[in-house]
């Protein structure tokens, strides 16, 4: 019995740090269709910057485009882009990498 408890411990152990090496760092593309300024790349950056586990911002005006660096296990993307959306810029996911 002990060593059933035993090994049930370890294999609980090894799930969770293996569960764990699954999530991490992310980068996404996100499509901002309504950016029609200059000024909009700040303003989706600044608001997705807020947002906590975001590490890094870029948005540009001419592909209109924002990309994120993330720790997925901090947000998500929903929370990324409902921060795109309270400053009024529907955004969709274009492209998302898994980081290591």
């Amino acid at each position: 019995m002990m060593k059933q408890i035993a090994a049930t411990a370890v294999f609980s152990m090894v799930l969770m740090v293996s569960s764990h090496t699954f999530a991490g760092e992310q980068t996404a593309t996100l499509s901002v269709p309504g950016m029609n300024c200059a000024s909009c790349p700040y303003i989706i950056k600044s608001a997705i910057s807020e947002v906590d586990g975001v590490k890094h911002v870029t948005a540009t005006f001419e592909g209109r485009t924002a990309t994120v660096i993330f720790d997925d296990t901090v947000t998500t993307l929903e929370a990324i882009q409902q921060a795109t959306a309270n400053v009024g810029f529907q955004s969709s996911v274009r492209k998302i990498e898994t980081g290591s």
